[in-house]
């Protein structure tokens, strides 16, 4: 019965020329019967092979194209909102900079400091000179001076001018002390017609260009709507007096006089190198009028399912051991420029956040001592690329810039920029001041009296005062919106579309095809494993013989054994 049934089984088994043949025949894709198709010539045949494997050629291309836009392309930007109001848009966070970075008043308290730590008992003046000729590096490596003297002059801070708790020169404690101070600079302040204490709504916080005076830096007026309803208008914008003293200037940045005045996103970190920041100069003597133009850019939440890779954004929230509050594009730029510093030069600039690089106190601030190092990677650190492309031309550039991988762009910010600023000319001092300049009745720039302020402003010389006013310059603005470019739905119908008008596949096709191979994969494995066991089975039958009588098998027992026992031999005598 087992031996009927096999050969019954093998009767119906095809070979795999003949399912093949039969599948063709009746796959429900179109015309491949026409392949194998009887009464056909071998012309028509060969002109079907060609058609198809055309056809296939062409749906290749076209899915590979679909899967490249697809993948390089998941997240596409759409206007959410063509009139977005700007009373719902947060103020940017100001930083005003002064031009002057050292203060002459603190620079001659520090040269006397030194004057008394010194066991040669060298004068002021000496220490004065000094600081006048080195303390310019710390903000400009490329300045001219005798780098031996400089040195020199390094180890006698590293000597004398150390804390009881620090282990090196504390540059950015040092610089703090010598930068001028925000009461200095401020005459009145005023936001959406109301006046302020400019103290304190501003406070010291680090820009690219040291310790600045920051107005809103944790956006605090995002949940003041009263405040934000007006900040449209020269007039109902943030309006800053400020002054500068030509008697305090030890150092400039700029030859001129005047403020430098940074307009970026909250929580970032101003840096006009990492982008992100739109940087001005209000010059004494005028007034400086700054309209701001906002976009808003937000990405999905369902976004966050997708690799960073993928959707090319970070989160403001993604990588919170580096950023904390928030990630932008520009603190992770500065974050890896700061990170490259030290590893190159093996110090930290005083006007970079200290916690881009874990935030280990013990970290050796930039000193006179690495200036030829930072003056040797300057172009690296200004030049950087967050992917490597081969550009013609740009090899060399691309190699020596600086890498950062890691850094991506934000996936939802609110950008800034300034467009369309002018400057007037102030009012003439001979009549009382307008509203606009010296602030209105209440104004307690100082934290004293209102007329200790209209005092200092009023003793002031026109050409050493100025006026900011930066302000939101539309009422509506643009709102755009990141959303997946296709659901996986979407993609599915993408690729069945292509394959039915190019191929005429259809799921059930694919379906008949697979069961075919599966079948004939199972059918050749089986067939295999028979043959194995086919091939155990006689080596087996040939080890241990059945064939014989009882009497056979003994007489040949009997026959081996004889002739392996040995042979007895008798003499007789």
């Amino acid at each position: 019965m087992v031996a009927a049934a096999t050969s019954a089984e093998d009767t119906r088994k095809l070979p795999f020329a003949a399912a093949l043949k039969d599948l063709l025949q009746n796959l429900s894709f179109h015309c491949y019967g026409k392949l194998v198709e009887h009464g056909r010539r071998i012309q028509e045949r060969f002109f079907w092979l060609i058609f198809h494997i055309t056809a296939l050629s062409v749906l290749i291309a076209f899915l590979w194209g679909t899967y490249k836009n697809e993948v390089q392309d998941t997240l596409v930007t759409t206007i959410y909102h063509p009139l977005y109001p700007i009373w719902k848009v947060q103020f940017p966070a100001i930083s005003v900079c002064s031009f002057n970075r050292i203060s002459e008043r603190a620079a001659w308290r520090y040269a006397q400091e030194l004057s008394g730590k010194d066991p040669k008992e060298r004068d002021a003046s000496f220490f004065y000179d000094q600081l006048k000729e080195f303390l310019n590096l710390f903000y400009n490596p490329h300045g001219t001076t005798d780098i031996d003297n400089a040195l020199r002059f390094q180890s006698f801070l590293d000597k004398f001018d150390v804390e009881a708790n620090e282990l090196f020169f504390n540059t950015r404690r040092r610089m703090h002390l010598l930068t001028p101070n925000c009461s200095d600079m401020f005459v009145s302040c005023r936001i959406a017609g109301r006046t302020f204490d400019c103290l304190q709504q501003f406070e010291e916080t680090l820009t690219s260009h040291g310790y600045c005076c920051t107005f809103n830096y944790d956006g605090r007026y995002v949940n003041k709507p009263d405040f934000r309803q007006r900040y449209f208008g020269p007039e109902m914008g943030l309006v800053l007096t400020l002054k500068s003293l030509p008697g305090d200037i030890f150092y400039k940045e700029n030859p001129k006089k005047g403020f430098t005045i940074s307009i970026y996103e909250p929580h970032s970190y101003p840096d006009p190198f990492s982008g992100g920041v739109a940087e001005r100069m209000a010059k004494t003597g005028v007034n400086t009028l700054l309209p701001i133009k906002a976009k808003i850019f937000e990405t999905v939440p369902e976004a966050r399912r997708m690799s960073k890779s993928v959707r090319k954004c970070l989160f403001e929230d993604e990588m919170p051991w580096i950023f904390a509050r928030r990630y932008t594009f520009s603190k992770c730029i500065s974050a890896c420029r700061a990170r490259s510093v030290v590893s190159l030069c093996e110090c930290l600039p005083f006007s970079l956040p200290l916690r881009y690089i874990g935030g280990n106190e013990s970290r050796l601030y930039c000193t006179l001592q690495h200036v030829e190092c930072l003056k040797r990677y300057d172009f690296k650190w200004l030049n950087v690329i967050t992917s490597r492309e081969n550009v013609t031309g740009l090899e060399h550039e691309m190699q020596d810039a600086l890498y950062c991988p890691q850094c991506l762009a934000s996936c939802s910010e609110t950008r800034y920029s300034v467009r369309g600023s002018m400057t007037l000319a102030l009012p003439s001092t001979s009549k009382s001041p307008p509203r606009s300049i010296l602030g209105p009745t209440g104004n307690n720039s100082y934290g004293q009296a209102n007329a200790n302020a209209n005092a200092n402003s009023n003793s002031s010389s026109q050409s050493e005062m100025t006026v900011v006013r930066i302000y939101f310059a539309e009422t509506h603005i643009q709102y755009f919106r990141q959303i997946i470019k296709s659901a996986w739905y979407e993609t599915f119908s993408t690729i069945g579309n292509i394959c039915g008008i190019i191929a005429g596949f259809s799921l059930i096709g694919i379906c008949e095809l697979l069961f075919f191979l599966a079948k004939q994969l199972w059918q050749g494995c089986k067939a295999e494993l028979r043959a194995e066991l086919a091939h155990i089975q006689c080596r087996k039958e040939h080890q241990h013989p059945t064939g014989g009588t009882e009497q056979q098998r003994q007489h040949q027992l009997h026959a081996v054994a004889g002739e392996q026992e040995p042979m007895e031999l008798f003499i007789l005598p």
